[in-house]
């Protein structure tokens, strides 16, 4: 029996009667963080970028979220009522219209302990279509939901799980629903925000762990195709999808060597972050 909370009540799944409400065609805001460890690690983090996003769109924040350590409290109270005790995912969805805001909190299980790592490498090819740098909104996932979906789509029946996707600079911003990151030498480095790239809670984590796996770290905001194919390594990481080494775009092949190194890390980190 899988329970939900829905604007500050923990019910079961099968009890939400919210069809009337999505029928008024609502503005709908939804964020996905991963949970482990016995906790939430990046919980509040996610919730700045939720409020982030109402502030920008002038919508009014819903009192749930101005109580973040109450709405802690339910999520975890919701993970243990649905037995989830191991890691997955909690999904918050904010739906408004007009002066009505209901906030539903989901959750899925995974089966692993740890933050996940993809098992085999994904192909890639860069994306045809170019992406808008100087949005103010390029950062957050649901603005670039349906770009990403679009991608998603236009890669299946082929041979590539992804794409590299170029701002209208021509330099490389991201990945469908991924931040990316790149080995050249010993120095990892990632697109600056400048360049409208995607950026969620994982991402700073990541580049401030980097050491700890014996890598420098560098922002980028000038990386072009050819600049990819010269690296050595190349993955993906986002809390969704958690990370994802690069075997090769088109006849170019990556190693896979520090993937799993910052994999080890950011576990060892988000552990301690889940455990304060």
């Amino acid at each position: 029996m899988d329970f939900v909370i829905v604007n500050g009540e923990i019910i079961k799944k099968q009890e939400i009667k919210s069809i009337p409400f999505f029928l008024k065609n609502p503005f709908i805001l939804t964020q996905k963080f991963w949970y482990g460890y016995g906790g939430i690690p990046l919980f509040y983090e996610n919730l700045g970028l939720i409020k982030n996003v109402l502030r920008i769109l002038e919508i009014p924040i819903p009192d749930l979220l101005k109580t973040e350590h109450e709405l802690f409290r339910l999520t975890k109270r919701m993970l243990n009522k649905n037995k989830y005790y191991r890691s997955g995912l909690v999904t918050i969805q904010i739906s408004t219209v007009q002066n009505d805001t209901n906030i539903i909190v989901s959750s899925d299980a995974n089966t692993e302990f740890d933050f996940p790592i993809a098992k085999s490498g994904l192909l890639l090819n860069f994306s045809e279509f170019e992406k808008y740098s100087s949005h103010p909104l390029n950062h957050l996932a649901f603005y670039n939901l349906p770009s990403w979906r679009f991608i998603d789509a236009r890669n299946k029946n082929t041979s590539f799980q992804n794409s590299i996707i170029l701002n209208d600079s021509g330099f490389v911003c991201e990945s469908a629903f991924n931040n990316i990151f790149m080995v050249k030498g010993n120095t990892l480095i990632t697109p600056h925000l400048d360049t409208g790239c995607y950026a969620d809670a994982i991402r700073n984590h990541i580049m401030n762990i980097a050491s700890d796996a014996g890598l420098l770290t560098e922002e980028s905001k000038r990386i072009t195709k050819e600049d990819i194919l010269k690296m050595s390594e190349l993955f993906l990481a986002s809390e969704e999808f958690g990370i994802q080494w690069i075997l090769g775009i088109g006849n170019k092949r990556f190693v896979n060597r520090h993937a799993a190194k910052i994999h080890e890390h950011i576990n060892i980190h988000l552990e301690k972050l889940a455990q304060q």
